[in-house]
């Protein structure tokens, strides 16, 4: 039994109508509404034009100014055996001595700027770089300081020592540890050897640090 769509039911059939309705409907909404609310007419508004003054000033005509010209430059005469230049022209005497025997002479030569600042200071190492560092050929036991003695004072002092090429110590840098040691570890450091420090194969200066400690027995 086939089943078929009613009429009234079908809504592609029912379009035409349904779309002519509400086209209808809306256009007498619309008037509705237009004659409901009409627009206003606004009137153009005219901005009140302003009056343009022109003034006309006279401005001074402006001269530039002119430099006079330099004055000429004096004539140098020179000395000439023209026969048509008159004997009588003559130069007029000065007060300029052309004596040269009482000029200062010339500064003396510099020798090659005294050999170049004695060939500079000799470069100094850091201790890393080089190949061989220094050892200490010998070691002498610094004196006890007999204040920190009897106090019962111990540390261990840190110096830094700059060593030559020869290895000896040729600076002192800087002391760590208690004051009280400082001026034993100097008068010790100074007595050090060491080996020097190699670089390339060549001794070089390095500064070094040595640990030096105070225990009492």
């Amino acid at each position: 039994m086939i089943r078929g769509k009613k009429p009234n039911a079908d809504l592609r059939l029912q379009y035409p109508r349904v779309f002519r309705i509400s086209l209808l409907a809306s256009a007498i909404l619309n008037g509705f509404v237009i004659l409901l609310y009409p627009i206003p007419e606004r009137e153009a508004y005219a901005a009140p034009e302003k009056a343009v003054i022109i003034q006309l000033e006279e401005i001074p005509e402006t001269r530039q100014e002119r430099r006079p010209p330099p004055p000429p430059r004096p004539v140098v005469p020179i000395a000439t055996d023209d026969p048509d230049i008159p004997d009588d022209v003559t130069i007029e005497e000065t007060d300029l001595d052309l004596d040269l025997d009482d000029l200062m002479p010339p500064p003396p030569l510099v020798e090659e700027e005294f050999e170049e600042e004695e060939e500079e200071e000799e470069e100094i190492v850091e201790l890393w770089k080089v190949e061989k560092q220094p050892a200490p050929i010998n070691w002498p036991q610094p004196a006890y300081p007999e204040i920190a003695r009897k106090a019962g004072i111990e540390d261990k002092v840190f110096v830094t020592v700059l060593v030559d090429k020869e290895g000896n110590v040729e600076k002192i840098g800087e002391l760590k540890g208690a004051e009280v040691f400082h001026d034993a570890v100097r008068e010790a450091v100074k007595k050090v050897k060491f080996t020097p420090a190699l670089q390339n194969d060549k001794p070089v200066k390095v500064w070094v640090s040595m640990p030096i400690t105070f225990k009492l027995n």
